[in-house]
């Protein structure tokens, strides 16, 4: 009885075990730099230098940080976080006041930042200041980046 057990358990855990192994072989998770997202992953090299950001946004705060939780195979996240990426740099944020985490497809990296963070759905863009969050935008945006993050942000704010 013991050994049907064992083989049973070890049917629906193994397969399920590989599929994870495989998941994270294919898709990188945790941090990623700018320089190696985009090296790395074609479709969002290409949708980087196709955005054109109409103007930068003035008045972002100097201490801004973004985190920025994402899927390599996610449409939305090939689709936002290039934008986002060359939007933030035209605004003069810091590459290294952003922090780009790479999720699995679970939404789950080794750090465990994303259920510390409650990401449902990617991308997740998530603003700080003096390590408080601010507000996030989730998915995509309302009307546009650059209008979202103006009226979030901008001069008048």
């Amino acid at each position: 009885m013991r050994s049907v057990t064992v083989a049973l358990i070890s049917s629906i855990v193994m397969p399920f075990s590989l599929e994870v192994m495989a998941d994270r072989y294919r898709y990188p998770i945790g941090d990623i730099s700018h320089a190696e997202l985009l090296e790395r992953h074609e479709v969002f090299k290409r949708n980087y230098d196709a955005y054109e950001v109409p103007a930068g946004i003035d008045g972002l705060p100097a201490d801004l940080e973004v985190k920025i939780l994402f899927g390599t195979w996610c449409h939305d996240s090939e689709r936002e976080v290039p934008r986002m990426l060359k939007l933030l740099a035209a605004s003069g944020v810091r590459e290294e006041s952003i922090s780009l985490i790479a999720l699995d497809i679970r939404k789950e990296e080794p750090q465990g930042r994303a259920k510390a963070l409650r990401v449902d759905y990617t991308p997740t863009f998530i603003f700080f200041i003096d390590g408080r969050e601010q507000t996030r935008i989730v998915e995509r945006p309302t009307n546009s980046l650059e209008k979202d993050l103006s009226a979030l942000f901008g001069p008048s704010n």
